[in-house]
């Protein structure tokens, strides 16, 4: 089952703008292979944390709006946590 979902990633604060595209291009490729399609894309830049994440006290923050079979989910999930540029994530389903 196909569901609408919202991809909220914090990444490093001081990557490069070519490591940082790199990254968006293999969360995209992620997306991809799970069967998934890229809705929207939301960049936010760099933030100030609302506390300090593996001793960082800002992140770039990038929201995604996304299709994901529902079944997929948690291996694309498993992915994210191995990318070790990315401080923190998290996946909503959102409601139809």
């Amino acid at each position: 089952m196909v569901n609408t979902y919202e991809l909220m990633v914090i990444l490093k604060p001081l990557l490069p703008e070519e490591i940082r595209a790199g990254i968006q291009k293999k969360i995209e490729k992620h997306i991809k292979d799970a069967k998934g399609e890229v809705i929207s894309t939301d960049v936010w830049g760099k933030r100030h944390l609302a506390y300090i994440i593996k001793k960082h006290e800002e992140g770039y923050y990038i929201v995604y709006k996304l299709k994901l079979d529902s079944s997929l989910a948690d291996n694309f999930q498993k992915e994210l946590k191995l990318m070790s540029d990315i401080l923190r994530f998290v996946l909503i389903k959102l409601e139809k």
